[in-house]
């Protein structure tokens, strides 16, 4: 177990479950009610940065996850005690990893209950990137393991590099950011193949990597001349699962795979824990060398 200077958990998990539990007896049109009071104003620092949209308490996806999670109430907190035993070798792991030694604070994880959006994300509280993670979207215990240690990757890189100033939708800021969690994920749980990183071990995605490897120029050429891009509909060409105007037909969330290809490339001739201390401009400066003729990654590995 790491020294408290690496971690601090806040879970949030009970007081959902007291929330789903009033909801099995209530009618559905008070479930964002209890949501609301029972759950998101109990945590106001969390929830007013990931509810800065709105998006954790509009009321029919409330109802419509609410319906879905109440009869869960066990199993989410299986999940929970689950993924609170992963955190403290998976964050000193990712720590190690980088050349972190616990300067600034400990690692904030917030253990939560979600909307069925994501399973783990790194988000700005308080000033500095945080972990999180959404217990109703977990998966097996090794597979978690791959999750817990490239969010905790993200949160140690912003200590070392401060990328949570770099811009939102950067394609160069994901391509890099992206590939290095990946990097420590496959360093620190080597044997697997790329889409195992990329995917979190969820099945079905060699289909994926063989298109990504088939279509390589394409999305090379692609990327290269978008590297400089910072608006939101770039990025969701290249790194979310979402139809996009800008990607066409290309394979969703295939930015992943360039960005793991160059930050092994880089990895050739830099340690990890430098990598995780560049700047943004040296970032930029590097991809934009590292992309040219990258080979496309290899299946095996």
């Amino acid at each position: 177990m790491p020294p408290d200077h690496l971690l601090h958990v806040r879970d949030l998990v009970p007081d959902a479950l007291a929330c789903l539990r009033e909801c099995r007896s209530a009618p559905a049109d008070r479930w964002p009610r209890h949501w609301r009071s029972g759950y998101l104003d109990r945590h106001p620092d969390v929830f007013r940065v990931l509810d800065r949209d709105g998006d954790w308490s509009e009321p029919a996806s409330v109802t419509a996850a609410v319906a879905g999670l109440r009869d869960r109430v066990a199993d989410l907190a299986a999940r929970a005690e689950a993924v609170r035993g992963l955190l403290p070798a998976g964050v000193a792991d990712a720590a190690g990893a980088l050349g972190w030694s616990g300067q600034g604070g400990p690692v904030e994880c917030v253990v939560l209950v979600g909307l069925h959006q994501a399973n783990g994300w790194a988000d700005d509280l308080g000033g500095r990137y945080a972990l999180f993670l959404a217990v109703e979207r977990l998966g097996p215990p090794d597979d978690d393991g791959l999750l817990v240690r490239h969010e905790a990757a993200h949160v140690v890189h912003d200590r070392r590099a401060g990328i949570r100033r770099w811009p939102e939708h950067g394609v160069a800021t994901h391509l890099f950011a992206e590939g290095l969690a990946t990097q420590v994920t496959a360093e620190l749980d080597p044997g697997r193949p790329p889409e195992a990183y990329l995917w979190f071990g969820r099945p079905g995605h060699r289909a994926w990597l063989d298109e990504c490897r088939h279509r390589w120029p394409e999305i090379l050429g692609r990327v290269r001349a978008d590297l400089d891009a910072t608006d939101p509909d770039h990025h969701a060409a290249y790194f979310l699962k979402r139809d996009s105007p800008l990607r066409g037909d290309l394979p969703a969330r295939c930015g992943y795979l360039v960005g793991l290809a160059a930050v092994r490339r880089l990895r050739a001739r830099h340690g990890l824990p430098e990598l995780a201390a560049w700047p943004l401009d040296r970032v930029r400066a590097e991809l934009a060398t590292a992309l040219a003729d990258l080979p496309a990654p290899r299946a095996g590995r």
